[in-house]
C-alpha cells in the first residue's frame, strides 16, 4: 500500500522569464499527478515569449497573462490570491525577486503576490555569479523577513545558455525533490490560512 502524501486543492504557479521555464511542463505534470488537484498559472510577458502559453494550458486549468481589458471577465489579482491554497513562483528570476522584495507590483504576477494573504514560495533560478551578488542575497533576506518561503537551487552539472557550455551551476530541484519541499512547507501555509480565516470571523 502506497504511503499517503500531503496535497493541496488549489495551486497557483507564477512563472517568470528564466531559461528554466523550458522544463516547466515536466514540473506541472508532476505537480498535477501527485500534489495539486487544480493548478492555475500566471505567466509574465517575458515568460510567455520563452514558452508558449498554449503549451502550458495543456497541463493546468487556466493560464493568465498580462492582457489589455476585454469584454470577457478574467479573474483579477485579489481573486487569484484568495483562490490559492499554495502560491509557488517557478522559476523565480532575479528580476521577480527584486521586484517583490522592493514592493513593486508592475504586472499581474507581482500584483497577485502583493495581494497574497499567505506566504509565497519562491524557487530561484540564477547562475552562480548572479546568486552571489549582494543585491540578490539582500533581496532573498528581505523576502524571508517578509514571511515568504524559499526553495534553494542545487549545484549540479548543467548546460549554461549564457556560455554555451556544461558547467557546475545552480539549478532547480528535480520535480520529485521540489514536491517534497512543498509537502514540508504545507503546514506553514495551512497555519497562515487558518490564521487568516480566524481573523475574518
Amino acid at each position: 500500500m502506497s504511503e499517503s502524501r500531503a496535497s493541496v486543492d488549489h495551486l497557483l504557479v507564477g512563472v517568470s522569464g528564466s531559461i528554466a521555464i523550458l522544463n516547466l511542463p515536466t514540473y506541472l505534470a508532476a505537480l498535477r499527478a501527485t500534489f495539486a488537484r487544480e493548478v492555475r498559472v500566471i505567466m509574465t510577458a517575458s515568460a510567455a515569449r520563452l514558452l508558449s502559453p498554449s503549451t502550458v494550458a495543456l497541463l493546468c486549468e487556466e493560464v493568465l497573462l498580462d492582457e489589455e481589458p476585454t469584454p470577457q471577465r478574467k479573474p483579477g489579482h485579489v481573486e487569484l490570491a484568495n483562490w490559492a491554497g499554495m502560491f509557488l513562483i517557478l522559476p523565480a528570476s532575479a528580476n521577480i525577486l527584486g521586484q517583490v522584495a522592493n514592493g513593486l507590483a508592475q504586472n499581474l504576477l507581482t500584483t497577485t503576490i502583493m495581494a497574497s494573504p499567505i506566504p509565497v514560495i519562491f524557487c530561484p533560478n540564477l547562475n552562480r555569479t548572479m546568486w552571489s551578488k549582494r543585491a540578490v542575497q539582500r533581496n532573498l533576506r528581505t523576502l524571508a523577513e517578509d514571511g515568504h518561503l524559499m526553495v534553494d537551487p542545487e549545484y549540479a552539472p548543467a548546460y549554461e545558455v549564457g556560455t554555451g557550455e556544461m558547467a557546475d551551476t545552480l539549478i532547480l530541484p528535480d520535480p520529485e525533490a521540489l514536491i517534497r519541499h512543498l509537502e514540508s512547507m504545507l503546514p506553514q501555509i495551512e497555519a497562515a490560512t487558518e490564521g487568516r480565516q480566524r481573523g475574518t470571523l
